[in-house]
């Protein structure tokens, strides 16, 4: 391996905080980073043709060491963290419009994690151990029925969006507010370890050695929302990271769906001034496919026509034995209660998933089929 690799250049270049813009003036002069990095060290000529604030300009200076940049490039090839530019192919299209992209990005694990149908959560560090269990919920069945959850690998409703996604077979994807080197939070390092042990992905527009600085937090939720199709906001005080976002948002052109919550906590304030507001309300991910028109490709995307109700692993022993029983011909709500001898938010619990899913139809006066039995 070469001493100092494409990306020890693009953290070199990260470093130094360009712009979209003011990366493109550069290597409109160089395209290669390497013969760049090596042509800014060396050419006055050259650093005077870039035409760059003289504030980039001794920023790129002071951190071009020779030495900085072999250590990042070594690190940056030990960790398998792969970097690329608004420039190159692979960079998210979702990001490319918006007038703050950043200009380069750091990632480990899988790209095409980022294809498909994806949800922004965002929520509170300190989280409420209901709006912990909604979220991992509400994350569960959207991860089941094809969509991936975006979040920020955060205390709180951040990690329980990825723990939720994670019980489900789609991806997830955390954004870091630091260097990808930076096991932040610490307590959250196993978390991150799943998310790319299950074909999920971990980025950052900061450099590996970047310290979570607070200022990073809000400005990289630009990254969180704008990879997403919609936002969706759990549980938010009124003066919060989370209002930040959906500002973020309602900027990038995206839909904000807000969960109640408790209108007696402090911790659910900012959701219910953005009810009041006008966001979109919703308490189920059924109600969040039905409105992003995804419920109707739901099952087609995650049904395999090779598994069956009974051999499906991945259902609960709950969804099989409701599987079963309505088997036997389409029953009402009532009906499947008494049978089951569950409480009405077990029954209402599994038949959203398996809704969800594919497997049941809710027919008109809250009666159920197992789909394939009409």
């Amino acid at each position: 391996m070469s001493e100092v690799t494409r990306e020890g250049c693009l953290a070199w270049l990260a470093g130094a905080g360009l712009s979209p813009e003011e990366m493109k003036a550069l290597f409109a002069l160089e395209t290669d980073p390497v013969q760049l990095h090596d042509s800014w060290m060396r050419s006055e000529t050259f650093r005077r043709d870039a035409a760059l604030p003289e504030k980039i300009c001794r920023a790129l200076t002071q951190s071009g060491a020779h030495n900085s940049i072999v250590h990042d490039s070594r690190l940056i090839a030990q960790m398998s963290i792969h970097a690329f530019t608004i420039l190159d192919p692979c960079y998210p299209p979702r990001l490319r419009p918006l007038p703050n992209a950043p200009a380069i990005l750091f990632c480990q694990g899988n790209l095409a994690a980022l294809d498909g149908p994806s949800v922004s959560v965002v929520g509170s560090r300190n989280a409420s151990l209901k709006g912990l269990e909604a979220t991992r919920t509400i994350t569960e069945q959207l991860s089941r029925a094809g969509v991936r959850v975006i979040s920020g690998l955060a205390y709180g409703i951040d990690a329980a969006a990825h723990q939720g996604c994670l019980r489900g077979p789609s991806p997830t994807i955390a954004v870091l507010g630091c260097g990808l080197d930076q096991n932040y939070p610490a307590e959250n390092a196993a978390l991150r370890r799943q998310i790319l042990e299950k074909s999920g992905l971990v980025l950052s527009e900061y450099a590996p050695g970047e310290k979570p600085l607070g200022w990073h937090f809000p400005f990289r939720n630009r990254i969180v929302t704008g990879l997403g199709d919609c936002l969706v906001v759990m549980e938010a005080q009124i003066r919060s990271g989370s209002m930040t976002s959906v500002q973020h948002a309602l900027d990038q052109g995206r839909e904000v769906f807000v969960y109640p919550g408790d209108p007696d906590s402090r911790k659910s304030e900012g959701n219910h001034q953005l009810l009041r507001e006008g966001a979109n309300y919703f308490t189920t991910a059924q109600d969040l496919l039905e409105d992003m028109g995804w419920l109707d490709k739901a099952a087609p995307l995650m049904q395999n026509t090779s598994r069956t109700q009974e051999t499906d692993a991945s259902l609960s022993a709950g969804e099989k034995t409701l599987c079963q029983q309505l088997s036997r011909g389409e029953q009402s709500f009532d009906e499947l209660c008494a049978a089951l001898r569950c409480t009405a938010a077990e029954l209402n619990a599994n038949l959203s998933m398996l809704q969800i899913r594919g497997y049941v139809r809710a027919l008109p006066g809250k009666r159920y089929q197992l789909l394939g039995e009409e």
